[in-house]
């Protein structure tokens, strides 16, 4: 009995770690065609409030979807806090962009996350 709730839990954090890993990609994708550097304080800040100023590339279209993904980031952030907790989900999202951060260090946007990882 404690086995089945056990993989019940594991494919929870897995569903939401997929969920999450997906839009932290997109989001890492967009960032790029805008020229931004996400984990800079306060960046997201300024993206939601519209500031197209964070941009070193001139790219309103991509900007607005980079917006829209930060937003569903948040929404899907707060449903997972409601499921998991706010400790599982933050491990969550913090493995999610600290694998985009160290892609983008590595300076290759085509590589994808580590499979298995979150």
């Amino acid at each position: 009995m404690n086995r089945g709730k056990r993989f019940s839990a594991e494919s929870k954090h897995l569903y939401w770690g997929r969920q999450i890993d997906a839009i932290v990609h997109q989001l890492s994708r967009l960032a790029m065609v805008c020229d931004i550097e996400f984990g800079r304080p306060g960046l997201a800040e300024r993206i939601l409030k519209n500031d197209e100023s964070v941009c070193g590339r001139d790219n309103p279209r991509v900007f607005r979807q980079m917006r829209q993904h930060l937003m569903a980031l948040f929404t899907l952030e707060e449903r997972a806090i409601e499921r998991l907790g706010p400790d599982d989900t933050k491990e969550i999202v913090d493995h999610a962009w600290a694998a985009i951060i160290a892609i983008r260090k590595a300076g290759s946007a085509g590589h994808s996350l580590p499979s298995g990882q979150l």
